[in-house]
């Protein structure tokens, strides 16, 4: 095998491998809106809960407090566990895009140690 030969072989692998990064990538993507179908959830949950509060204190003539902090709590908890969990994932793809420019390169020192040897 000749040196041009052995450089289109491993520039064909390496497109390979790109192609098939790329798919299992797709493959493992979540669609990325359950987080804003929680937050809305978490909206409305809110809206019914002071509507129904409302209506209960017209109704019986006393607020619900210890409920209704502990409902008000949740909802930021809850959505302060997702504002996390998404800066997390921002932070982190930005780190795994450096990781993955640096794969095909262990593929060119492959390259390299076999044209040499």
């Amino acid at each position: 095998m000749t040196n041009a030969e052995r450089r289109m072989y491993f520039r064909h692998k390496r497109k390979l491998y790109r192609i098939e990064q790329r798919a299992a990538k797709r493959k493992n993507k979540v669609s990325g809106q359950f987080m804003n179908r929680v937050v809305i959830c978490m909206i409305l949950a809110a809206f019914i809960y002071t509507v129904v509060a409302i209506i209960v204190f017209v109704r019986v003539g006393a607020e619900p407090s210890t409920l209704t902090e502990n409902v008000f709590r949740f909802l930021s908890v809850e959505g302060g566990a997702m504002a996390l969990i998404k800066s997390v994932k921002t932070v982190t793809k930005k780190d795994t895009g450096k990781q993955h420019e640096n794969e095909p390169d262990d593929i060119n020192a492959d390259n390299n140690e076999e044209v040499q040897g």
